[in-house]
């Protein structure tokens, strides 16, 4: 080295974590700098130093300034590697075989010595000294005050010109004083005879650092992976030197903020004439703009005195008592000769996210005042949707109108290929022969392309094999495809229940329907996907979800999906077109309609008639919030044309009954009209008193409850009562009995309740206990009537024979017990089960007893006997659930292994594995009629399965933890499901729409089950209690 004249760069890194004992690192630097300064050869060395070191900063600093002494201060983990920050200042650790990697690599660009000044990096010098000439580290712990002593005698050494090591054994001469003075080994790259001991680290299969971004914007500290938008940044740098505001203007996804940050702010900062600051206006822009002001106003104040200053400064900013103009004006004169770089990121948010537009005005006022008086240049990033906002305030317009925007497009096929290739090969991995076109096929030229293209990269290089991606980890992550369906679920689960409704609304208009033919993409309208869900759109097409693509045409917002791989391999999307495929269908059929009678000028000729009018009015009733309020008004404008003709029709028909039949025809006509209109009357009678009931609940609970009973009485009195009213008032009466001064609480438990069973006349219920017993109520005191005691661990569930005179009770004592409802003394005890017995279930006849266990295995017996009939193997984990079918033939079985089962009860053999749920399936239930199959799972959903096909119908999502019990009313109208959630929710089965969501519970729900004239609701609850 001395004999070198060329300057060398030694470069420090530094990492204290907040979890970490302190450590006196800035003496430390601060020792080595004054060193090098007053050595004779102070000019052969120049010292960089990076603190807070995060993973990506070690490597990225050492390609920035290419130094030739990597020096590492800091906390050491032995075996475990060194400890470096994460992005909140906490303990992160790079293990040794990373470190190797990277000094594999590092070595090649000219770094001739390492040193790891932390305890225990003996570990890390050995297997670095592989590849780096010179390597020291510390064999022990090692404190402040000796580390400290090392390298202020290693680097006088160095800058007096001696060798790395004469400079180690001067560093280790300064440590005779301390007990740690043998702690720094020397590791010398051609010592190093042998490989080191197997198993210690195999570098060809360490994967180097990614230097993709996945659906993150890339940031100032990763420019040196930025690649493909070279031309676009060039004319930024040009521009931004000629415009105080510059506007980067592109849809979403096509990368504006990464061409700002990783782009055009490492240009500027070359020219060392700009004060760089940036933020995001968020909700309170004020006080993000203050928040990133401070630092230059401020710089010596420590954080907290920063924050309260920020908060101070935007409060004066807001009322008026500060302009934007002056704050800059004091930043400059701290700062003579600079101009100031402020880039407002994601400038949509001042729209999207601040509510006020008062302050939207003002802030855009200051921003605007500042640029026109001061040594500034304004850079907003801004999605092409929202453009139109900027436009609608006319100061922001004329501005804008002077100073062209910057419009950034999606990448070409060869700027992509540039993003994929440069990257690697920077970090030398290669890609395999033709992989790079293959991944520019299948990410095509769709909007929103780079995000999509970073993430599948991202997903590929944690797959990569001696350096290389292959078509084969391509395969593995699912291709482009396969990569982004996997983040759409997790996206989609992220979000709130409400939210996920919403999710759903959305995406199901973003799809047409094949009909013969796949589903496809279309561009759908601000008004197709819902006003109030246009908020929830704004967040999928920005970071980090990035599955929708907006934009705007023709004056309307419009938003489409970021490609057409989501609709092919997302998994619920395509659970959502099945269930929603009909009313989708019918939907594209009638804005092809609408659209002929726009086309026409609404002539009245091309409105909709007879049986697609009809049609029309049903979905009309059933799903109007889904559709626009164009389709809407052509579907009631129709419906009023239509008995418009049949008005004239009628006044037709009555005067030839009168012409002809005389004055007798006309009576009876009358009469039957007054007949129907006395049936009419009493449906409205019926309708509203269930109305006024709701009306009173929160009123008068009582006189709610009893306006409800006289809507039932008069039903049950009326004839030809339709199917809506049926289930509108029964409804009501379901809605009022359960929150009328509480449901009725069952207390007595003294632990959680696991399960609940109504007696089939519906006045006694059972409940089954982790405190090893089961009682039995009167439904109609709530009174405790008997407690059985015989079980030796939980009671996991209980159920009633059909002709209600035994009880069935299962327990984690691995037995089932048998019991006499009129005495309450237990008959029979059936032993066979080596695991806890979760489940029972009746046959139609009760003849039959099936029940479910933890070793997989289900269990038919003979109720008169007690004897084990048969034994149903298949499943490869425990048996949560088991339901016969209405005729007995059937009967389903629910696993942990994330499967339900049917079987033939008379063979006892498996005639149907029903796949779907994502993780154990914990209940499951019949429909009364047989048709329909209802399974719950702790993956959180209810899915509905057709019985005579095996084919799953719908999927019913709004619970958010697993989902524990499921029954079906009397009338298969209704679904009841019970969570850990704490809730209970009542569905729709006909549309698998959710009705009304029951709460009280203070626990987690166990058990739910209708009487049998599907007017009461039992649940049993881990809070120890039951409701009714």
């Amino acid at each position: 080295m001395t004999n070198n004249n060329t300057v060398k760069t030694i470069l420090i890194l530094a990492a204290n974590p907040t979890n970490t004992a302190p450590l006196r690192l800035d003496q430390e630097i601060r020792e080595i700098d004054e060193g090098l300064r007053r050595a004779n050869k102070r000019d052969m060395y120049k010292l960089e130093q990076k603190w807070a070191v995060r993973s990506r900063d070690f490597y990225r600093a050492i390609l920035d300034y290419q130094p030739n002494i990597v020096h590492f201060c800091g906390h050491g983990a032995g075996a475990d590697g060194i400890v470096l920050e994460d992005d909140t200042g906490k303990m992160a650790l790079v293990q040794t075989n990373a470190l190797a990697s990277m000094f594999k690599l590092f070595a090649k660009k000219g770094v001739e010595c390492v040193i790891l000044n932390a305890c225990y990096s003996e570990v890390q010098a050995e297997v670095i000294s592989q590849y780096v000439n010179y390597v020291i580290g510390m064999n022990r712990a090692v404190g402040d005050r000796a580390a400290l002593a090392f390298a202020v005698g290693f680097y006088d050494a160095i800058a007096a010109g001696y060798t790395l090591e004469e400079a180690y054994d001067l560093g280790c001469s300064q440590m005779m004083s301390f007990r740690e003075h043998e702690t720094p080994v020397f590791k010398k790259k051609n010592l190093i005879d042998a490989p080191i001991a197997q198993g210690v680290i195999a570098v060809e299969d360490v994967i180097p650092p990614n230097p993709y971004q996945g659906l993150s914007a890339f940031g100032e500290e990763d420019a040196d992976f930025f690649f493909g938008q070279e031309k676009f940044v060039s004319n930024l740098v040009e521009v931004t030197h000629k415009q105080p505001l510059v506007a980067v203007v592109g849809p979403s996804g096509s990368g504006k903020s990464s061409v700002v940050y990783a782009g055009l702010i490492p240009q500027l900062r070359k020219e060392e004439k700009w004060l760089i600051e940036s933020f995001r206006p968020g909700k309170e822009p004020f006080v993000q703009l203050a928040f990133a002001l401070v630092r230059h106003l401020e710089p010596e104040a420590g954080e907290t005195q920063q924050l309260r200053s920020a908060l101070g400064l935007a409060g004066d900013m807001l009322q008026g008592k500060i302009t934007l103009q002056q704050v800059i004006s004091r930043i400059l004169e701290r700062n003579p000769g600079k101009r100031l770089l402020l880039v407002a990121d994601q400038f949509e948010e001042l729209y999207t996210l601040c509510q006020v537009q008062e302050e939207q005005e003002r802030f855009a006022e200051e921003l605007l005042t500042a640029i026109a008086k001061e040594n500034l240049t304004l850079v907003l990033t801004l999605r092409a949707d929202f453009y139109g906002y900027i436009l609608s305030y006319r100061p922001l317009r004329d501005a804008l109108q002077e100073f062209t925007p910057q419009l950034l497009s999606s990448m070409k096929r060869e700027e992509l290929q540039q993003a994929i290739e440069l990257p690697a090969q920077k970090l030398e991995v290669q890609l395999e022969a033709q992989l790079t076109q293959r991944i520019l096929d299948d990410v095509g030229s769709e909007p929103g392309n780079l995000p999509l293209l970073e993430f599948a990269l991202t997903r590929l290089w944690e797959k990569q094999q001696n350096r290389e991606l292959t078509h084969q980890a391509y395969e593995e992550i699912g291709g482009v495809k396969k990569a982004i369906a996997n983040h759409a679920e997790q996206v989609y689960q992220q979000l709130s229940e409400t939210e996920k409704k919403q999710a759903q609304r959305i995406f199901v208009q973003l799809v047409r329907p094949g009909e013969g033919t796949e589903d496809t993409r279309r561009v759908a309208s601000r008004a197709e996907v819902g006003e109030d869900n246009w908020n929830l759109v704004s967040y999928l097409a920005g970071y980090p979800a990035r599955l929708v693509v907006t934009g705007r045409q023709e004056t309307e917002d419009k938003v489409e999906v970021v490609h057409e791989a989501l609709i092919r391999e997302w998994g619920t999307l395509r659970e959502w077109m099945n269930a929603n495929r009909q009313f989708r269908t019918w939907q594209e059929r009638l804005k092809v309609a609408l659209r002929e009678w726009k086309n026409n000028n609404h002539d009245s000729g091309a409105m909709l008639r007879g049986a697609p009018l009809t049609v029309a009015e049903d979905w009309l009733r059933k799903r109007a919030d889904e559709m626009t309020q164009e389709e809407r008004d052509f579907i009631q404008v129709s419906a009023k044309e239509r008995n418009r003709e049949k008005q004239q029709q009628e006044r037709g028909r009555r005067l030839t009954i009168i012409g002809l039949s005389g004055f007798s025809g006309l009576a009876l006509a009358l009469a039957g009209l007054a007949g129907v209109g006395w049936w009419r009357a009493a449906i409205n009678q019926i309708n509203s008193l269930a109305q006024y009931s709701d009306g009173l609940l929160n009123l008068d609970g009582t006189k709610a409850l009893t306006t409800s009973l006289k809507a039932v009485v008069q039903m049950q009195r009326t004839p030809w009562v339709d199917a809506n009213t049926h289930t509108y008032v029964e409804l009501s009466l379901l809605n009022t009995v359960s929150n009328v001064a509480a449901p009725n609480t069952l207390g007595g438990h003294k632990e959680g309740v696991n399960a609940v069973s109504f007696s089939p006349n519906g006045k006694l219920l059972a409940t089954a206990s982790s405190d090893h017993t089961v009682k039995l109520w009167d439904t109609s005191t709530g009174k405790q009537i008997n407690t059985l005691s015989g079980h030796t661990d939980s009671v996991n569930t209980v159920r009633f024979s059909p002709n209600g005179k035994l009880l069935a009770t299962a327990s984690d004592d691995k037995t089932v017990k048998l019991w006499d409802i009129s005495t309450g003394k237990q008959i029979n005890t059936l032993s066979g089960h080596t695991a806890s017995v979760y489940l029972v279930s009746f046959s139609p006849n009760g003849k039959l007893l099936a029940t479910g266990n933890s070793e997989n295995t289900v269990k038919l017996w003979d109720t008169s006997t007690g004897k084990q009939i048969k034994t149903l193997s298949g499943h490869k984990n425990g048996v949560n659930g088991v339901s016969f079918s209405p005729n007995g033939k059937l009967l389903a079985t629910a696993s942990y292994d994330k499967t339900v089962k049917l079987w033939d009860t008379s063979t006892g053999k498996q005639i149907n594995t029903l796949s779907g749920h994502t993780e154990s399936v914990r209940a499951v239930s019949f429909s009364p009629n047989g048709k329909l199959l209802a399974t719950g799972s702790r993956d959180k959903t209810v899915k509905l399965w057709d019985t005579s096909t095996g084919k799953q119908i719908n999927t019913l999502s709004g619970h958010t933890e697993s989902v524990r019990a499921v029954s079906f009313s009397p009338n298969g109208k209704l679904l009841a499901t019970a969570s850990d959630d704490k809730a209970v929710k009542l569905w729709d089965t006909s549309t698998g729409k959710e009705i009304k969501t029951l709460s009280g519970h203070k626990d987690g729900v166990n058990g739910v089950s209708f009487s049998p004239n599907g007017k009461l609701l039992a649940t049993a609850s881990y809070d120890k209690t039951v409701k009714l």
